[in-house]
Order: C-alpha cells, then sequence, then structure tokens
C-alpha cells in the first residue's frame, strides 16, 4: 500500500501556508506601512474597504481551510504514521491554530470590526487608527510567522514521509 497522498497532501499544505505567510508579510512589511503614511481618514477607509473585501475571498477561505486540514490529518497522522513524519504533523497545526487561526479570529478580526464602525474622518477613528496601526501589525507579524513556521513543518513532513519510506 502507498501514502502518496499524504506526501501531496503535506507539499499542498505547506505551498498553501507559504501563500498565506506571504501576503501577511506583504500586508505588515509595505501595505500597513504605506496605510499609515496616508492622511488618517485615507488610509482608515482603504483599510475599511480590504477588510471588507477580503472576507469573500479565497485567502479567507486558506486560512480557514488550512486549520481543518492540519487538524483532520494530524489526527489522521496519529493512526498511520511513526517518527518523525508523525511529530511535524502533530505539531504544524500546534504551531498554526493559535499564530494564525485564533490571532486572526480573536486579535486582527476585532481589531478590524472596531474599525469599521468608526467614522473613516472623526476624531475617534484618527486616534484609534494610530494604536490600530501599531497592534494589528505586531499581530500580523505573528500570523507571517506562523504561517512560514506551519509551511516549514509541512515541508519537513513530506520529506520524512519520503525517507521513512511510508510513501
Amino acid at each position: 500500500m502507498t501514502y502518496e497522498w499524504p506526501l501531496y497532501f503535506c507539499l499542498f499544505l505547506a505551498l498553501w501556508s507559504a501563500v498565506i505567510g506571504g501576503v501577511f508579510s506583504a500586508f505588515s512589511e509595505f501595505i500597513m506601512s504605506g496605510l499609515l503614511r496616508a492622511a488618517p481618514s485615507g488610509g482608515i477607509e482603504a483599510m475599511q474597504h480590504i477588510n471588507r473585501t477580503v472576507i469573500k475571498t479565497q485567502f479567507v477561505a486558506g486560512i480557514l481551510s488550512i486549520a481543518l486540514f492540519s487538524v483532520l490529518f494530524a489526527l489522521y497522522s496519529l493512526t498511520v504514521f511513526e517518527g518523525a513524519a508523525r511529530g511535524t504533523l502533530i505539531f504544524a497545526p500546534v504551531v498554526y491554530l493559535p499564530t494564525v487561526f485564533f490571532m486572526t479570529i480573536f486579535g486582527n478580526v476585532p481589531m478590524n470590526n472596531k474599525l469599521d464602525r468608526l467614522d473613516h474622518t472623526s476624531a475617534s477613528a484618527e486616534a484609534y487608527w494610530i494604536k490600530y496601526g501599531r497592534d494589528w501589525t505586531r499581530l500580523n507579524h505573528v500570523r507571517s510567522l506562523g504561517s512560514i513556521l506551519t509551511a516549514g513543518l509541512y515541508v519537513i513532513a513530506a520529506i520524512a514521509l519520503i525517507t521513512s519510506a511510508q510513501v
């Protein structure tokens, strides 16, 4: 019996996690930086539109599906694999869930929702924008790192599957 699909699934999850991490990284490194350099009302309005648009994208579907698939794959690995493959497949959601999935749901999204409720031209929005930019970007750095680490773990799992001849 061959286990080729787990190898390909590891590579798929690695690639998708890396793409998610790349988007987070781009946002942290230059998109937020550019928005924060704009006039507050312009930066706030642009971010409000970005946050309203992102909900309907494959990016968000990717964040959610990686969380689900990584947990299911880890549970599957408990019954099928041994050694490094099992360990990395279990460790991947341990990294991904708190740093990406939960950080998104309990950190960035509530901040986005609060920003969305503000009139982008108000003084209260301008005051919040300064805190938002700093705190949101810090959380986003964590999401970037978490996604990239998760991608690396799936690459390691794929290598472990190949070297253990379980493929």
